[in-house]
C-alpha cells in the first residue's frame, strides 16, 4: 500500500516537471517570438520614416497590423494559461476568488512574476516598455493592498 502511494506520487511529481519544463520552454520561446517581432516593427517604422509616401500606407498597415496582432496573440495566452494551470495547480482560481477585481491583464502579470520573470522579460511577452511593466506591477501591488515593505513576486510566489 506505501509503495503504491510512493509510485503514485513520484508519478504526479514527474508530471508537474514535465508541465513545469514544457511551460518554460513556451514561455522562452514565446519570448524570443515576441522580441523579433518588436525589432521587426522598429525596421518598418524606421523604413517608413525614412521612405514615407514610397511605402504606401496600405501595405505598412497591414504588415504593421499583422505583426501587432502575432505580438498579442490570444492562441499564445490560451496555450501559455493552460500549461501554467498544469503547473500550478488552481493559482487563478485562489488568485480570482481572493482579490475579484484583478483584470484579465493583472492576471497574465501574476502569472509571469510567478514564474519569476524580470520586468524586461515580461515587457515582450504583453508588448509595452520595461517602464510599462513596472507601472502596472504598481498598479497591481495597491489592488493586492500591498504593504511597501512586502516583495510583489515574493508574495506572488508565496501565494
Amino acid at each position: 500500500n506505501q509503495e503504491i502511494i510512493r509510485l503514485a506520487n513520484e508519478k504526479l511529481q514527474a508530471e508537474i516537471s514535465h508541465a513545469n519544463s514544457q511551460l518554460a520552454n513556451n514561455t522562452i520561446s514565446l519570448i524570443k517570438k515576441n522580441e523579433l517581432l518588436i525589432e521587426i516593427k522598429e525596421q518598418l517604422e524606421k523604413l517608413k520614416k525614412d521612405l514615407g509616401y514610397r511605402i504606401p500606407n496600405k501595405y505598412y498597415d497591414n504588415i504593421y497590423f499583422l505583426i501587432e496582432h502575432n505580438i498579442t496573440s490570444e492562441h499564445d495566452w490560451v496555450m501559455f494559461e493552460k500549461l501554467f494551470d498544469q503547473a500550478h495547480e488552481n493559482f487563478f482560481k485562489r488568485l480570482k476568488t481572493e482579490y475579484p477585481d484583478l483584470t484579465p491583464s493583472d492576471l497574465r502579470l501574476c502569472a509571469y512574476l510567478r514564474l519569476n520573470l524580470s520586468s524586461k522579460e515580461i515587457a515582450p511577452l504583453i508588448n509595452i516598455t520595461t517602464r510599462g511593466v513596472e507601472e502596472r506591477r504598481y498598479r497591481l501591488r495597491k489592488r493586492l493592498n500591498l504593504l511597501s515593505d512586502q516583495n510583489l513576486t515574493d508574495f506572488i510566489l508565496g501565494f
